[in-house]
C-alpha cells in the first residue's frame, strides 16, 4: 500500500458535515465513538461513523458504546450506529515496520504528522480497507478525525531511525539563544 496512489491531502473541514460523510478516527478508550455515534443518531445527521481500534477488540468497544446508549435510554443497537474495526496490528503501542513507513509517507505527502500509536494505525487501517475494497469507497465522503497522540513519536526515534535518516535528539543542556538575543530559550 503507497500513499503516493491516493489523494490525501489535508483540507479544511466546515463546521457542518454532510448527511452521507463517512467519519473515521482511531479507537482506545470509546468515548470519541461513542459522543460522534450518538451525536449523529440524535441530530439526524446520519454520517456513518466509522472507528479503527488500537487496543481492544471491537467487540469490547461495543459494549461500551452500547452501555451509553442505553444509559440515555437510546432504543438502538451500538452496531447500527457505528462500525468498529481492529486496527491494533501486532498490537498496543507496537508497531511494524510497514506502519512506520506509512506514518512517514503520509507525513512527506500531507505535512500531517499522525501519531503510531492512534491515528497513524487508524489511518492505516482505513488505507488498508480502501485498497482492500476499493469499490466500497468510491464516491464516499470520508472526514478522518486526526485524535492526537504525536507524543507517540518520541518512543519510536529508534524504529523509525533507518526510515527517516539521520536525525537526532536534543539535549535539554543545550541551549538555543532567542532571536532577539536576549536570554536562551532553554
Amino acid at each position: 500500500m503507497s500513499v503516493s496512489d491516493t489523494n490525501l491531502a489535508p483540507t479544511p473541514v466546515s463546521c457542518r458535515v454532510d448527511t452521507g460523510t463517512s467519519t473515521k478516527m482511531a479507537e482506545s478508550s470509546g468515548g470519541t465513538i461513542a459522543g460522534l455515534a450518538i451525536g449523529s443518531r440524535l441530530s439526524n445527521l446520519k454520517a456513518n461513523v466509522h472507528a479503527f481500534s488500537v487496543c481492544d477488540d471491537p467487540d469490547y468497544f461495543h459494549d461500551y458504546v452500547q452501555g451509553l446508549v442505553d444509559g440515555l435510554h437510546g432504543g438502538v443497537s451500538s452496531r447500527d450506529i457505528v462500525d468498529i474495526q481492529n486496527a491494533k496490528g501486532i498490537g498496543y503501542a507496537m508497531n511494524t515496520t510497514e506502519e512506520l513507513k506509512f506514518v512517514k509517507e503520509i507525513a512527506e505527502a500531507t505535512g500531517v504528522i499522525l501519531d503510531p500509536v492512534y491515528s497513524g494505525k487508524a489511518a492505516y487501517g482505513m488505507m488498508k480497507a480502501m485498497s482492500e475494497n476499493p469499490k466500497k469507497w468510491e464516491g464516499r465522503k470520508v472526514l478522518f478525525i486526526h485524535t492526537g497522540g504525536l507524543l507517540g513519536l518520541f518512543d519510536k526515534t529508534d524504529q523509525m531511525g533507518s526510515l527517516v535518516g539521520n536525525w537526532c535528539k536534543m539535549d535539554i543542556r543545550d541551549s538555543i539563544p532567542r532571536k532577539d538575543g536576549t536570554g536562551k530559550m532553554f
